[in-house]
């Protein structure tokens, strides 16, 4: 098959779908299904080639680039339908089809029961369409045309069962807050064009970078730029303050959850970032304020996930505080391991989000962890495959998230970023803790579930439990063959030359560090914090473990304790309870104050702006009114009028030279 073929292929498959299905699901009322997910799977097995074929060194250094046809010609505006696929383009892919195939089939069991998942399925081929075109596209005008399109898709996905209020309510809040963010994206697209004359990502990038080592460039300008690109990514990855559109999303059905916060959606803002490399390896300030803003929202959305009860909402702020790892790890230059945690959170987070599916459906639609407990023993293959996502979450060796997240800590603290490791290293205790308090709450100690859902608590079907177990597989095995050794593995050899320039011109101490083998000594401070967390969890959630003879009864009277301990830990507590208030914040200042000023602004505009414009509009009707009666028809009249017109002008003009 032609490499352009393959690649063309990749979103003709998933848009086929979406078509079909939306045109003629409505009658496949059996299986609905039927079209979407099988062209999905071979959209899977199409991107494995293309991804071989990519990092195995067929399309060389450069990549492969081919243009489908003119889409824009405005003169010196001339867009192409043109894509991309290098190696960075490769790993995306493989997250992206992976995780979305997983996703289409473990949806055939869990939305088996809705009368409109003929939409859901098209909805989800539409935006597996939308995400490809978003990694595969070579210039920004396509690429936004994807970042648009994950927007609606999103938008129609989390909002699915748009009868339920909060679900539209959700839907329209991720809508809104991601276009805040999209309005400084498509603004750095302006000043991306005007300052080099090309769309085209690679030369563009590129070329703002040479004119910024030229000093043909100012850098508040490089900066300006690079910082509207990422008020893009903000927005799409749900970082500081634009991520309050997140944990509402969960409102969607859990596969919508799974694909927008594990291999899709939220990553693009990651994607963007690290495609765009150049353009922030030469702004210096930007890469700061990218660290910053990415360790903030890790810390912020940790310190939130620690108290949530329900499960889905914990991950989502696992979620949002796990990419604000992968932010904080391109701001301090260390983008192959962002975008190897990137790789590694797409497998656990889909794991987990798909395993809190099962959950739930096991319960019956019930979410609050607090009603959940002993559940270990009736959904083995669940709890099998969660624990072995928590595991991975609290950074335990030898799963995958150990070796990305060390690799961010490690490069921080060398690269001499040293306060964005201390808290790294704080938030990955307390995503050890978060995750064994979910694990506790829901799977060890006595039975809460209500004694009406508990007798009938079952495995799910394996359409749900075979895309768990294996996501659970890539979670033990990805780590092992392409995380080692750290820093020369697979994923370093495929990436290296997609950051080259990058890696040039960023920081270099990490050489000294090594000659006192502070490597070592970084890893075992991460894994013992981590498992500190995860003692706690299981010291203050309990646990039952058989095989270790290991027993310990919850007792909620040591959470009470350690709450109410001094007046500081129960204001943390209410803090963390109630999201540090964010929502409440954004509803005073853009609904209340703001909804005030603009009724004032209405007042304005219809008493004043319009109140001058409608005057002005009678003030020359009724002067109409009053010159027309003027109008006779005659024409002895008419010349009449003329005549002592001519009169009175003469006359003026001899009493001004008269004078």
């Amino acid at each position: 098959m032609p490499d352009e073929l393959a690649v063309s292929l990749l979103l003709a498959l998933p848009l086929a779908g979406f078509v079909v299905t939306a045109l003629v699901g409505r009658r496949m009322t059996a299986r609905p299904w039927a079209v979407a997910v099988p062209l999905v799977v071979v959209t899977w097995l199409d991107a494995l080639i293309v991804i071989a074929r990519a990092l195995g060194g067929a399309y060389g250094e450069e990549g492969l680039t081919f243009a489908l046809w003119r889409w824009i010609p405005a003169g010196a505006l001339q867009i192409d339908v043109n894509l991309v696929v290098d190696q960075l383009t490769a790993v995306l892919l493989f997250v992206v089809t992976t995780v979305g195939m997983l996703v289409h089939v473990y949806s055939i069991g869990y939305m088996a029961h809705d009368p409109g998942r003929w939409r859901f399925f098209a909805y989800l081929n539409l935006f597996m369409f939308s995400m490809l075109l978003l990694v595969l596209a070579g210039n920004f005008a396509l690429l936004f045309a994807g970042w648009e399109l994950v927007g609606l898709s999103s938008y129609l996905l989390i909002g699915f069962w748009y009868r339920r209020r909060s679900a539209a309510l959700a839907a329209k809040k991720a809508f809104i807050v991601n276009r805040v963010g999209d309005v400084g994206f498509a603004l750095g697209i302006f000043a991306i064009w005007t300052t080099v004359g090309t769309l085209d990502i690679g030369p563009a990038v590129d070329g703002i970078a040479d004119k910024a080592a030229s000093g043909e460039l100012a850098p508040w300008m490089v900066t300006g730029i690079a910082l509207l690109v990422f008020a893009g990514a903000v927005g799409k990855s749900a970082q500081f303050p634009l991520h309050v559109w997140l944990p509402d999303a969960m409102e969607g059905p859990t596969p919508v959850s799974a694909l927008i916060h594990a291999a899709t959606m939220v990553n693009a803002g990651v994607y963007l970032v690290a495609r765009t490399n150049s353009l922030f390896a030469a702004a210096p300030d930007a890469m700061l304020v990218v660290a910053s803003i990415g360790i903030f929202t890790a810390i912020l959305a940790a310190s939130i996930a620690l108290t949530q009860t329900d499960i889905k909402r914990v991950l989502a702020y696992s979620t949002l505080s796990q990419l604000g790892y992968m932010f904080a790890a391109l701001g301090v230059g260390a983008w192959v391991a962002a975008v190897f945690h990137l790789l590694a959170q797409g497998f656990t987070k889909g794991l987990l989000f798909l395993g809190s599916g099962s959950v739930i459906h096991a319960v019956e639609d019930e979410q609050d962890m607090r009603r959940m407990g002993g559940l270990a023993r009736k959904i083995p293959i669940t709890y099998a495959t969660m624990l072995i996502g928590a595991l991975a979450m609290a950074g335990i060796p030898p799963l995958v998230p150990f070796f990305s997240k060390d690799e961010i800590l490690g490069e921080a603290f060398k690269n001499g970023f040293v306060v964005v490791w201390a808290i790294g290293l704080l938030v990955a205790g307390m995503t050890a803790f978060y995750m064994f308090r979910l694990i506790g709450l829901t799977f060890w100690g006595p039975s809460r579930v209500d004694p009406a859902v508990e007798s009938n608590v079952h495995e799910s079907p394996r359409s749900m439990t075979v895309p768990l177990v294996l996501l659970a597989a890539g979670t033990v095995v990805i780590g092992v063959l392409v995380g080692i050794p750290p820093e020369s593995g697979l994923i370093a050899r495929w990436l290296d030359p997609v950051f080259e320039a990058a890696i040039a011109l960023g920081p270099h101490t990490e050489s000294a560090y090594r000659l006192f083998g502070i490597d070592g000594v970084l890893v075992l401070a991460s894994v013992g914090i981590a498992s500190f967390g995860l003692v706690a969890a299981w010291r203050l959630f309990g646990v039952e473990l058989l095989p270790l003879g290991l027993r310990h009864a919850p007792d909620p009277a040591s959470v009470d304790a350690v709450v109410r301990r001094s007046a500081l830990s129960r204001f943390l507590y209410r803090a963390s309870l109630n999201k540090w208030w964010f929502d409440d914040i954004n509803d005073l200042l853009f609904v209340r104050i703001g909804g005030h000023v603009a009724r004032g602004a209405k007042g304005f505009d219809e008493r004043v702006v319009d109140g001058v414009v409608n005057g002005l509009g009678r003030l020359t009707v009724g002067a109409g009114d009053r010159l027309r009666v003027i109008q006779t028809g005659r024409v002895q009249n008419y010349a009449l009028g003329i005549a002592i017109g001519l009169i009175a002008m003469v006359g003026g003009y001899i009493l001004i030279v008269g004078r």
